[in-house]
């Protein structure tokens, strides 16, 4: 079963989550009244490595960047707790509590369709909004791969997340995972129905305004796609 829970990780360290990404936060506590929701910032993602996944801390502190630890926590959080993980930038516009057909399954969104050609692959999904029953075996998959794939950095931070932690391993995960059928997709249009670039024309009011709201039609969800890690 899918646990009623919510997760949201904002380490803290650096600078305290933004007052404009809390009200994206609270947007899925106002509909998801019955769900519980759970804040992890820095103190209790460290204690929380260090108690369920000792054999992990090597790699999780001895990652890089931060945006490493941020993308590996919330699979361990996952795998070991279920619910829902969402990232902040993403605003909720009604309950997922009717899209959660399959309860043994886990899910995950599709990236918007426009960011798709730019990696060549067709199945490309993120690691932004995912829910799952707790132990599931592709979450498994994903942390054995972390513990035991070598890190290799190159000079480009954006391509080491995608492909260490990030969108890009996930998608070949899923490429070599045999167990498809216990996997799901929140297709684009419910939950990232505007591309990077509708999202700057409508912060900057460049927009058709008729084209975004009718990209908004069939959408439970908006991904604005900060990237405030960069």
């Amino acid at each position: 079963m899918i646990p009623k829970i919510i997760h949201q990780v904002w380490e803290g360290h650096e600078y305290p989550l933004p007052d404009f990404l809390r009200k994206l936060g609270d947007t899925w506590k106002e509909h998801h009244p019955d769900w519980r929701y759970e804040f992890w910032d820095g103190n209790r993602m460290k204690a929380f490595v260090e108690n369920n996944y000792p054999e992990m801390a090597t790699i999780y502190f001895g990652y890089k960047y931060n945006i490493l630890r941020w993308d590996a926590i919330r699979y361990l959080i996952l795998y070991k707790m279920g619910g829902m993980y969402v990232d902040f930038d993403y605003e909720c516009l009604e309950s997922f509590d009717n899209y959660l057909a399959e309860e043994k399954k886990c899910y995950f969104s599709m990236e918007a369709k426009e960011h798709r050609p730019e990696f060549g692959t067709g199945t490309y999904f993120n690691n932004a909004l995912m829910v799952t029953p707790p132990g599931h075996s592709f979450f498994e998959y994903i942390i054995r791969h972390l513990e035991t794939t070598p890190v290799k950095y190159t000079e480009s931070k954006f391509l080491d997340v995608m492909y260490l932690t990030g969108p890009l391993m996930l998608t070949d995960l899923y490429d070599k995972f045999e167990d498809k059928s216990s996997i799901d997709f929140f297709p684009s249009e419910q939950v990232s129905p505007w591309s990077k670039e509708d999202v700057q024309k409508f912060i900057n009011k460049s927009a058709d305004e008729g084209n975004l709201e009718k990209k908004l039609e069939k959408a439970i969800a908006i991904h604005y796609f900060f990237g405030t890690w960069l």
